[in-house]
């Protein structure tokens, strides 16, 4: 059995290292941001923005090393662009990324256990792979005690991580008899050929299922995510999340989210090697776009927490 595990942790950090997961993508992203955005406090505010402006040039942050005045949309966009900046840097192909990126910190795959695509779930050992736990509770500490640049990227990579473990395929990897080691949150579950021998992908339909819903290719980007935002929070306001909200334990969240990877990812008319049908797509949706808006209020409460003093 520790053969087996040690040999599943293998396989499964050379597919992910390789993968791109990227949670709900640059506009799910900037999204939770400026749903967090609305529900700061003016202090938590200008405490962020000062943070992100104190960033090193190398660390190409958006803002980094600002001194001039910035409109409040200015900040506001600011603030947003930084939710996407662990997923900017992950060009490996760029040495100056070295020291910021970290692949394996964009989730933690616990495993569950499934004998069939769509059967009950069986009890399974839960093991966790991926050092988005681990890390999330050095970054908070770094955030209001470390150094300049330690603050600026480790508030960067907060606003990410409180969107990722979100996603229900940043904290689930299914294990199957055809997929003993895991399925890589949704990696490994292949859907149609797209060109050449790529295929989607279960995870890439998820990153990118907000994007497809509320994103219209006609708008430029700010019209598209001011008009998300409200969306979004009318259906799903705050009130909404009335037990959940005080909850304040990323493992937690973690867990709601195998949960709904339990209940909603796998499920008919889904089925392997081929197109995710559009029933599947409008459940789906249905199934992601509250926690993206909880993902926004919660980011909201940490940092009022953390800045707002």
């Amino acid at each position: 059995m520790k053969f087996l595990f040690t040999l599943c942790s293998a396989l499964i950090l050379l597919v992910l290292g390789v993968s791109p997961t990227l949670a709900w993508d640059d506009f799910g992203h900037r999204l939770v941001a400026r749903i967090a955005w609305e529900n700061m406090t003016p202090q938590a505010r200008a405490r962020a923005i000062s943070i992100l402006r104190g960033a090193a040039p190398e660390t190409r942050l958006a803002g980094a090393g600002g001194t001039g005045t910035l409109s409040p949309q200015q900040q506001m966009e600011l603030f947003a662009n930084a939710a996407v900046w662990p997923d900017s840097i992950r060009n490996v192909n760029d040495p100056r990324n070295e020291k910021y990126d970290h692949p394996y910190r964009h989730y933690v795959d616990i495993s569950w256990r499934q004998a069939t695509d769509f059967g009950p779930v069986q009890p399974s050992d839960h093991r966790e792979q991926g050092d988005l736990l681990r890390d999330v509770s050095r970054l908070q500490q770094k955030l209001t005690g470390g150094t300049p640049e330690e603050q600026a990227t480790a508030l960067a990579w907060i606003l990410h991580l409180v969107g990722d473990i979100h996603q229900p395929l940043h904290a689930s990897a299914r294990v199957t008899p055809r997929d003993e080691c895991g399925d890589a949150g949704g990696n490994d579950f292949k859907l149609e050929v797209l060109q050449g021998d790529r295929r989607r992908t279960l995870h890439s339909v998820w990153d990118g299922i907000i994007t497809d819903n509320l994103r219209k290719s006609s708008e430029p980007l700010e019209t598209s995510l001011t008009r998300a935002l409200t969306e979004v929070t009318q259906r799903h306001p705050r009130g909404e999340f009335a037990s959940e909200i005080g909850q304040t334990d990323f493992r937690q969240w973690a867990r709601e989210s195998v949960a709904i990877a339990q209940r909603s990812v796998y499920r008919a008319p889904l089925a392997r090697d081929h197109a995710a049908p559009a029933a599947y797509r409008q459940a789906a949706f249905r199934a992601a776009e509250p926690r993206v808006a909880l993902a926004g209020y919660r980011l909201a409460d940490l940092l009022n927490q953390a800045l707002g003093s």
